[in-house]
């Protein structure tokens, strides 16, 4: 799910996903952020890191597939709340999360969104303007701006079915009189 996220925020800014500059704007957060090295004040740096969400998650569908074949299969869809955290840090750090939160909804052939739903994973719409902090580094600020977004992915569980083998029953009317 990371990589999907990576190739959607690469989308954004029209980066290719294998391209060098791509790995260079957009990282993946440190686990211990106390111990990340710092780039310079001066290069933008976007981090993102998922997880998961206390929201409500909608109810599950179900469905079933081939239903009038010997075999058919039936499906269970979930939606799991996930959190999409992104930190930008740099000169462009406030302009570089509206893009994001701009641009990720666009839909269409290598479009973020349509990155994102190929993968079954929906964002959800009108998330929160990006809020614009400075941090103190040293005894400089560093500009920093911090957006959420809540995503919902699709978990689909699948379970084939077998009908029996008795195509059909013969059936016996009694009338009682």
């Amino acid at each position: 799910m990371n990589e999907t996220i990576f190739t959607a925020l690469c989308a954004c800014f029209g980066l290719s996903a294998s391209s060098s500059d791509a790995s260079i704007l957009i990282r993946e957060a440190y686990q211990e952020p106390e111990n990340a090295p710092r780039p310079p004040r001066s290069t933008n740096v976007i981090y993102y890191s998922l997880n998961p969400d206390s929201a409500p998650e909608p109810p599950p569908s179900y469905g079933v597939e081939n239903a009038a074949s010997a075999s058919h299969t039936a499906s269970v869809s979930t939606f799991a709340a996930w959190r999409l955290q992104i930190v930008c840090y740099g000169p462009g750090a406030l302009e570089y999360a509206r893009k994001i939160r701009a641009f990720l909804y666009l839909d269409g052939s290598g479009y973020p969104r349509n990155i994102l739903r190929k993968a079954g994973i929906y964002p959800v719409p009108d998330p929160p303007e990006p809020q614009l902090l400075l941090e103190p580094e040293g005894s400089l600020w560093r500009q920093r701006a911090d957006l959420t977004v809540s995503l919902r992915a699709e978990e689909k569980e699948t379970h084939p079915v077998r009908r029996g083998a008795v195509a059909s029953a013969p059936v016996v009317v009694i009338r009682r009189g």
